[in-house]
């Protein structure tokens, strides 16, 4: 990565720039020393370290930390080397004025009066929200920290092409939620694994989107569906419990079978119907105990406002690890 970032600088900031082992890390604590690589880099005259991350990505307040310790032992700037980097965290750095540059052009280096922004931040701009696969993906990732996997595994797993599993990941992936090895038989498959707590859930919770594409009601279900909505949430909290039994279906699965919808609003408003969501994604992918997932189930009822609902939701959220506000 290090030879992308020089011929960057090279061809459009300084093209004597030079880089290369940094021989000041052997006063670092070892803690420093097995979590980067160090180079030196001259830019413009003035002497920098790029710190590179090995394995996982430092959060905003081990990076600040971590700058402290090797200013102490030496006097340089130093500049955070990264692969890629999330719109959130990216926002983060440049307000606690951390330097760095990204593989893809970005960099914010205030010693120098630089910030300069490209690929990412246009690719950024074409997402708004979460497609139902890619959502599904984003939450797949977010329950299961440890999760490795490639683009043909993911389609199994989500019963999509190929061609779709690489498209999402991709789009995880432009976002900086996502980072990648390359591995396997060939040599060339892409083993992808999310960023760390709390910055995962952080940059990708403003493109979450409302799972619940429609709802109709029905006399009586053939099969047991989790439970969603109010009725999710009086099950697992202490809010009242709800006047009308609440369930969620994908939107595949809606269309497979045949429900007797029961459209007249009289008979809505005054029979014991149950409400059936149909979701843009499949909520018994990460349903338990017959409850559909927490964060998928707060973005459905977000818009109800309650001050007892909006209460039981943040503690639940709150009871998540990956949660911060």
């Amino acid at each position: 990565m290090k030879e992308v970032i020089m011929a960057y600088l090279r061809e459009n900031i300084d093209e004597h720039a030079q880089i290369d082992r940094w021989n000041g890390q052997v006063n670092l604590p070892l803690i420093l020393i097995e979590k980067y690589s160090f180079f030196e880099v001259s830019i413009l005259n003035n002497r920098c370290v790029l710190v590179e991350e090995l394995e996982e990505s430092s959060s905003i307040i081990e990076m600040k930390k971590h700058i402290k310790l090797i200013i102490k032992k030496n006097d340089v700037n130093v500049v955070f080397l990264l692969k890629t980097i999330s719109q959130f965290k990216r926002k983060n750095m440049i307000k606690e004025r951390i330097p760095f540059v990204v593989e893809n052009g970005q960099m914010y280096l205030p010693f120098l009066g630089l910030d300069l922004s490209q690929e990412t931040k246009a690719k950024l701009k074409k997402v708004d929200v979460f497609s139902g696969i890619v959502q599904m993906a984003y939450l797949y990732f977010l329950y299961d920290e440890e999760l490795e996997i490639n683009a043909t595994e993911l389609a199994d797993k989500f019963g999509i092409s190929k061609m779709h599993a690489v498209r999402t990941l991709n789009v995880l992936y432009d976002l900086g939620l996502l980072i990648y090895t390359v591995g396997g038989k060939t040599g060339r498959s892409k083993n992808y694994r999310r960023i760390s707590n709390p910055e995962y859930y952080q940059a990708g919770k403003d493109y979450l989107r409302n799972p619940v594409q429609k709802r109709v009601f029905v006399k009586a279900i053939d099969k047991s569906y989790p439970y969603a909505g109010l009725d999710a949430l009086a099950r697992i909290s202490m809010l009242n419990p709800s006047l009308r039994t609440m369930v969620a279906i994908s939107k595949s699965e809606f269309e497979n079978i045949k429900f007797q919808v029961v459209e007249d609003s009289d008979r809505i408003k005054n029979e014991y119907l149950i409400e059936v969501q149909v979701w843009a994604y499949d909520p018994m992918f990460f349903s338990k105990n017959d409850i559909v997932d927490i964060l998928s189930l707060a973005k459905s009822i977000e818009h109800i406002k309650d001050e007892r609902v909006e209460k039981e939701t943040i503690e639940l959220l709150e009871g998540e690890s990956w949660y911060t506000e």
